[in-house]
């Protein structure tokens, strides 16, 4: 695959940034697509911005999707009709900061129509879905607690069907994620996150069930040139599946040494 991306920048006055993005894929397999995206963005006061963007998308099969042969479903061959996915979609979002820039929250509504989205099959190996229509929004905010503590959190509606309207399998409706950050003077810094996986459909019908996580990162300077670090990812052993008969780790944990010059 031979590509070629585009990208200009244009601000017709102080306040208002206009982006138009073209690019061309000449696939070996699949031909020549070009796609194309167009957004601005309109800081209407000191606090507030408003942006929009529209945006074309291509993808084609990988070489893992085109050649893989599901034997536990019974194939002998990998689907020789699988075609690549193209999309189209639209986003408006709108931004708030406050006067002393320690509080900012944003909201933006999505919209994306995608043909031939390829996804996992039991009777293919993989195939794909004729029409998948996504819409939802995403609702962010960070607040600036103190000079050194800081909260920061996201939340994620999305509503997935395909032509025929039925639910879209492994991926949820609802995410969030909360994180807190210390950095206070002196050698140490941390965070702990939070994270929220709600209910989501499997492919045989049946619902897997909501999730939360929690982490926790940190580091120490132990002088101006070595830095110890670490991690402790699901800090309560939480037992859970991204995906039905997946297992995921429980309480694990790193640490490590990290050298400036």
């Amino acid at each position: 695959i031979d590509s070629l991306f585009a990208l200009y920048e244009f601000k017709p006055v102080e306040d208002l940034t206009l982006t138009g993005g073209l690019r061309v894929d000449d696939h070996e397999t699949f031909g020549s697509e070009t796609t194309g995206r167009v957004a601005a963005a309109w800081t209407a006061t000191e606090q507030v911005t408003f942006k929009a963007s529209w945006a074309q998308g291509f993808k084609a099969p990988s070489i893992f999707q085109s050649t893989y042969i599901c034997t536990f479903c019974g194939l002998t061959e990998p689907n020789a009709n699988l075609e690549p996915e193209t999309s189209e979609a639209f986003d408006i979002g709108v931004q708030w900061q406050s006067s002393d820039q320690r509080l900012t929250l944003g909201a933006t509504v999505f919209d994306q129509e995608t043909e031939n989205l390829i996804d996992f099959s039991y009777t293919a190996g993989y195939d794909n879905i004729a029409l998948v229509d996504s819409q939802g929004i995403e609702l962010t905010g960070d607040y600036s607690v103190t000079d050194w503590l800081g909260v920061a959190a996201s939340y994620t509606f999305i509503d997935a069907v395909d032509g025929e309207g039925n639910e879209l399998t492994r991926l949820p409706e609802s995410t969030g994620n909360v994180s807190l950050t210390l950095d206070p003077d002196g050698p140490f810094s941390g965070a702990v996150l939070v994270q929220y996986n709600g209910e989501e459909a499997n492919t045989d019908g049946s619902d897997l069930a909501s999730w939360t996580r929690v982490d926790l990162t940190g580091s120490y300077d132990l002088n101006e040139t070595i830095e110890l670090y670490g991690r402790i990812e699901n800090l309560f052993d939480e037992e859970y599946q991204k995906i039905l008969g997946y297992g995921t780790p429980g309480l694990s944990g790193s640490v490590g040494l990290r050298l400036r010059y």
